[in-house]
C-alpha cells in the first residue's frame, strides 16, 4: 500500500464509515479547504479597478446563495458560477446529507442497542433469556426500585430483545428499559454498564450456552476488576444466577477471594432452588392480583407425640425434582423422630432411569449416604416391585443410619400400573402426609401425570404440584374455588416452577438469617443470649465478616423456623416465649436438621482415626473443620455439653429473631 493509497484512502474510508462526528468532521474540513482555494483563486482573477472591499464577504455569499452570483463583481462571471456551483454541493448536497445520515444513524444505533448512556443509580441485567421480561416486570412492581432506569445488556438482535420485553410490560414500565448490544466477555463493553454507579446488578447470562456458568464467573471477575479502577467505591450487590445446581452448590461453600467481596456482595441464585423455596419455605406464589398459595408438607403440625411423617414422592429426577427434594431435606425434621427414629422424612424419587440418576445422586453428596442407607426399587418382570436395601458407603453400626431423612429410588415408568398402584397405598397410609410432585421436563407430559393419578389421591386431597414453564392459567382455572368447602377433584392441584417471579428480591430470609448469625456470634463471646438484636447495620457487618458456607448454614437455619415451630402448635407469634422443655426439644430437632445440612453441603463425618487425632488436639480440630470435616456429625446424644449449649442457644434464641423479622415486616411466615 502506497503513502498516496494509505492516507488518502484507507485513513478515509475507515474514519468517514466510523462514528457520525468523525464524518462531519472530514466534510468541514474538506468545505475549509475547497473555500480557500476557491478564495484564493478568485483573488488571483480579482479586478482590483472593481474595488476589492468586502470580498471575502462575496465569496462567502457565493459559497452559500449561489442566486449572489449577479451581485458579485471584479471577478469573471464564469468563476463566480462555478465557486458557486462547488457551495452548492459541498452544502447544500453533501452537508445536509450528512447531518440526515447522523440523524438516521443515531436513530438506527439506538434501535439496534449500540448506544451507551451514563447512568446512575440504575438496574442492569446482564444477559438475555425467557427469564429476564419476567424479572424485569418483577423490579418494575416493586416499590424499591421505583424510577430507577433498567439498562439491559445482551448479544441477542436488540429488536428481538424489545419485543419479548414488550409482551410483558406496559407502556410506562417499558419506557423505564434501556437495551445496550453488547458481549459479556468484553471489558470494554461491560464498562458501558455504569456498574460502580447501579444500584444493582442481575448477572443472567445467555439463553442455550454450554458454559453458561463459567462465563457468568468470568464476566463477575472482569467487572471487579472495572470496580477497582473507582476509588471509594461502595460495595454493590451482585445477584448471579447458576443454571447448572452443581456449580450453585459448589458456591454455597466455596467463598470468594477476599479481594473481590471488597467490592461486591455476592448472591448465587439458582431457578430450581428458588423455586423449591417458594413451595416449601414461603408457601405461595404471587404475580399482581394472582396468588396461589402452597400446602405445606406438614399440613398439620408433627409435633413430638405425633405417629405421622411427611412423605415427598417426586415424579421425574430432573434438575427442579432433583432441587425440590435436596431442600425439602433440609427442612423437614420434626420432633417425634427424637423419641421414635421410624418416624423418619421420606423423599422418593421416581423415575424411567431411577438407577442411573441414583447413582449420580449418591455420588454428588456422597458424605451423606456415607451414614445414611439408601433404598432401591424397580419394576420387575411380571409388573411386581423388586426392592433393595442398599447400605451405607463408610460408615455402620451406631456411626450410621442416625439421620432422620430417608430417600428412596424407584425405577419405572409413574403411569405404569406398578407405581400407580405404590401411589395409591401411600394415599391410604394412615401415618403419613403425602405429597406428590411432578418434575418432568416437559409441562404437557406433568400435566396428563398429575390429573391422572390414582382416585384416592385426589379424594383424599392430597397435594399434587404440577410443573409448568410458562403460564399457570389453566392449573388456576382447575383449583379455583371460592371457600374451603367448595373442594372438587382438582382443589389441590397447584402449578410452579413458572419463569414469572422467580427471583426473591426482597430477601427477607438474609435478614433472618443474620439476626440468627448474631446471636451464634454473641452467645460465643458471652455465653449468654442478647437481650435484643442491634440495628440492621450491625447485623449486616456481622454478616459480611462470615465465609459464604456459614452464611449458607445461617438461611436454611432461618428456613427451617416455620417448622419447628409449627411441630410446637405454635401459629401465633405475638409476644412468642419458650420454656425449658421446648428449647430442649427445639435443639435437638436443629441439630437433626444440622447434620443434614452440612453432609449435604460437603462436610463428612470423621472417621475413629480422625476423631481421635481432633480429641487429643484442638489445633488438629479446627484444620479438619477448614477442609470440611466435622466432629459434630453425629448422634445427638453423642455431642459435647459445649455442642449441646450451641444448639440450645439457636433454640432459645427463635423468639428474637421472629420478633426482629416482625419488626422489619420479614415475618417467617
Amino acid at each position: 500500500m502506497d503513502f498516496f493509497t494509505r492516507i488518502l484512502v484507507f485513513h478515509f474510508d475507515r474514519s468517514f464509515s466510523g462514528k457520525s462526528w468523525r464524518q462531519l468532521l472530514w466534510l468541514c474540513a474538506v468545505i475549509i479547504l475547497v473555500f480557500i482555494i476557491s478564495y484564493l483563486v478568485c483573488r488571483s482573477f480579482l479586478d482590483l479597478a472593481a474595488g476589492s472591499d468586502g470580498f471575502l464577504y462575496q465569496v462567502i455569499s457565493l459559497f452559500i446563495d449561489p442566486g449572489s452570483v449577479w451581485s458579485v463583481t471584479g471577478i469573471p462571471r464564469w468563476l463566480a458560477v462555478t465557486v458557486s456551483v462547488v457551495g452548492l454541493i459541498l452544502f447544500c448536497g453533501l452537508l445536509i446529507s450528512v447531518l440526515s445520515n447522523m440523524l438516521e444513524r443515531r436513530v438506527e444505533r439506538y434501535r439496534e442497542g449500540d448506544i451507551s448512556y451514563p447512568m446512575q443509580g440504575h438496574v442492569v441485567v446482564i444477559g438475555f433469556d425467557d427469564m429476564v421480561p419476567m424479572l424485569i416486570r418483577q423490579i418494575c412492581k416493586d416499590r424499591r426500585y421505583a424510577n430507577c432506569f433498567i439498562l439491559v445488556q445482551s448479544c441477542l438482535p436488540t429488536p428481538e430483545v424489545r419485543s419479548k420485553i414488550h409482551t410483558e410490560l406496559g407502556a410506562e414500565d417499558e419506557k423505564r428499559v434501556v437495551i445496550l448490544h453488547a458481549r459479556r466477555d468484553s471489558a470494554e463493553d461491560l464498562k458501558k454498564l455504569y456498574t460502580p454507579q447501579a444500584r444493582e446488578t442481575f448477572l443472567i447470562g445467555e439463553r442455550g450456552e454450554h458454559d453458561h456458568d463459567s462465563l457468568n464467573i468470568e464476566c463477575l471477575r472482569k467487572i471487579v476488576d472495572i470496580h477497582k479502577q473507582y476509588k471509594g467505591c461502595a460495595k454493590k450487590t451482585f445477584t448471579v444466577l447458576f443454571e447448572h445446581q452443581t456449580t450453585f452448590a459448589a458456591f454455597q461453600v466455596t467463598d470468594l477471594s477476599s479481594e473481590w467481596r471488597q467490592y461486591i456482595n455476592f448472591c448465587p441464585f439458582n431457578f430450581y432452588e428458588e423455586w423449591a423455596k417458594k413451595i416449601l419455605v414461603r408457601g405461595c406464589y404471587a404475580l399482581g392480583d394472582e396468588v396461589i398459595r402452597y400446602p405445606l408438607p406438614d399440613r398439620e403440625p408433627v409435633t413430638a407425640d405425633s405417629t405421622k411423617h411427611v412423605h415427598l414422592a417426586i415424579i421425574g429426577m430432573s434438575r427442579m425434582g432433583v432441587a425440590l427434594g435436596v431442600e425439602a431435606a433440609q427442612l423437614l425434621h420434626f420432633p417425634n423422630f427424637c423419641k421414635d427414629a421410624r418416624h423418619q422424612t421420606v423423599i422418593t424419587f421416581i423415575d424411567e432411569v431411577a438407577d442411573e440418576e441414583m447413582n449420580f445422586f449418591r455420588g454428588r453428596y456422597r458424605h451423606y449416604f456415607e451414614v445414611a442407607s439408601t433404598t432401591y426399587c424397580e419394576v420387575a418382570g411380571e409388573g411386581e416391585l423388586k426392592e433393595t436395601l442398599i447400605p451405607p458407603l463408610r460408615f455402620r453400626g451406631k456411626d450410621a443410619d442416625f439421620l432422620d431423612v430417608r430417600f428412596e429410588f424407584i425405577k419405572g415408568r409413574a403411569e405404569s400400573p406398578a407405581i400407580q398402584g405404590l401411589i395409591r397405598s401411600w394415599a391410604d397410609e394412615e401415618n403419613a402426609l403425602l405429597t406428590i410432585a411432578i418434575c418432568l421436563n416437559y409441562p404437557p407430559k406433568s400435566m396428563a401425570m398429575g390429573l391422572y393419578l390414582p382416585d384416592n389421591v385426589y379424594d383424599k386431597n392430597i397435594p399434587v404440584f404440577i410443573r409448568q414453564e410458562t403460564s399457570a392459567a389453566l392449573l388456576a382455572m382447575l383449583n379455583s374455588k371460592k371457600t374451603e368447602e367448595d373442594g372438587h377433584k382438582y382443589s389441590h392441584v397447584f402449578p410452579f416452577g413458572m419463569l414469572s417471579n422467580c427471583c426473591d428480591l426482597d430477601n427477607r430470609n438474609i435478614l433472618l438469617a443474620q439476626s440468627v448469625n448474631y446471636i451464634y456470634e454473641y452467645y460465643n463471646q458471652h455465653k449468654s443470649l442478647p437481650e435484643a438484636l442491634p440495628d440492621e447495620k450491625v447485623l449486616v457487618e456481622c454478616w459480611n465478616r462470615l465465609p459464604v458456607a456459614l452464611q449458607w448454614s445461617n438461611l436454611y437455619n432461618a428456613y427451617s423456623i416455620r417448622f419447628k415451630l409449627r411441630s410446637l402448635g405454635i401459629t401465633d407469634y405475638d409476644n412468642l416465649q419458650l420454656d425449658a422443655g421446648q428449647i430442649d426439644c427445639l435443639a435437638k430437632v436443629e441439630h437433626n436438621r444440622w447434620n443434614v445440612e452440612k453432609l449435604l453441603l460437603g462436610y463428612r463425618k470423621p472417621t475413629s482415626a480422625e476423631w481421635e487425632s481432633m480429641r487429643a488436639d484442638a489445633d488438629l480440630r479446627k484444620e479438619y473443620k477448614k477442609r470440611m470435616v466435622h466432629p459434630d456429625i453425629c448422634p445427638y446424644n453423642e455431642l459435647s455439653d459445649e455442642s449441646v449449649s450451641y444448639d440450645k442457644c439457636i433454640a432459645a434464641g427463635i423468639p428474637l429473631v421472629v420478633k426482629s423479622g416482625q419488626e422489619r415486616c420479614t415475618l417467617p411466615v
